[in-house]
């Protein structure tokens, strides 16, 4: 190791999702011996770190209590960020609550790309106040602003598009540098082993280069070897569309995943996609290289490996 890592006892908050269990695995690989709490609203998704003698702690953002016993004896703390929109602020401020009154130290929080006071994001709105409130807390913080992850892309956008021949969004004729979900782990499990080196640093996480929707099908059409063309839309048009589809206006936690095995609200995603027609999302930087060490993966790269797979199937197996 290197001699600036501060190595500590590291919580790994929503340790049971996708980004979770990446950001798990690849801190065991830099040290077998890292102390890790796991915590997730739902504990027996992580029954197999349980039998190899990790601890795991039921915690909910929405339980302060449950927070409290999670966290006691961590010193720093990876916040993956909540999934409810319009709860998601006081979540986020009950576990920072709860990491003051535990003693940590600092927190890696997983932010989105493009955050400023007027992006018409839900989401960038909800992780700007975010910001502001760590900001505030007296901890040490490291915020990574995640671009849009590539997965999402090539999977949810772009393999249907391969299908019908046409991709159509609200996105209209900006850019944005999509990334890998696995740079966004490399990067944070980094940061985490790091942290004194990177507290007060705020990363934009992005892939390799700035495209836009046009460039995206370009990229597309040569990967599947079809022909997508990307046709802008209203915002209006992309409600519509999602409503047909039967995608509801407003996320719940308790709602069933879609046929593809995500869980969307419209109201979320075309908010999002006018940031990137704003061009709230052009943002190219070369963070993940300066954290890691290593540059990131390019979108054309990830939709090769991803192309036959659904969203839900891509996990850290094939990333």
């Amino acid at each position: 190791m290197k001699e600036d890592i501060a190595m500590g006892r590291i919580v790994i908050s929503g340790a049971s999702g996708d980004l979770g269990r990446r950001v798990t695995d690849l801190l065991l690989k830099a040290d077998p011996h890292v102390e890790l709490t796991l915590v997730t609203r739902t504990p027996e998704k992580l029954g197999q770190r349980q039998t190899q003698g990790f601890r795991v702690s039921r915690g909910d953002y929405r339980d302060a209590d449950s927070l409290d016993t999670a966290y006691s004896g961590a010193d720093t703390l990876f916040l993956i960020s909540g999934l409810n929109l319009g709860r998601r602020v006081s979540e986020h401020r009950t576990a920072i609550a709860a990491a003051q009154r535990a003693g940590i130290r600092h927190i890696v929080y997983t932010s989105v790309g493009g955050v400023q006071p007027n992006n018409p994001a839900l989401s960038a709105k909800d992780h700007y106040q975010t910001e502001l409130d760590l900001r505030a807390s007296g901890l040490t913080y490291t915020i990574l602003r995640n671009s849009l992850y590539s997965e999402i892309v090539s999977n949810v956008l772009v393999a249907p598009a391969a299908a019908t021949g046409l991709m159509k969004q609200a996105t209209g004729n900006d850019f944005l540098a999509p990334v890998a979900k696995s740079d966004v782990a490399r990067s944070a499990a980094t940061c985490l082993l790091q942290n004194e080196r990177h507290a007060g640093a705020v990363y934009e996480i992005t892939g390799t280069e700035l495209l836009s929707f046009h460039d995206i099908a370009t990229i597309g059409s040569e990967v599947h070897g079809v022909p997508i063309e990307y046709v802008p839309v209203s915002a209006e048009e992309r409600l519509a569309f999602f409503d047909s589809v039967g995608i509801p206006r407003t996320y719940d936690p308790n709602m069933p995943p879609s046929a593809d095995g995500h869980m969307w609200a419209s109201d979320e995603l075309v908010s999002a996609e006018v940031a990137i027609a704003e061009g709230y999302q052009a943002i190219l930087s070369h963070h993940v290289k300066h954290i890691t060490g290593q540059g990131p993966e390019s979108l054309r790269s990830v939709m090769e490996r991803c192309r036959s797979l659904r969203y839900d199937e891509i996990d850290a197996a094939v990333s």
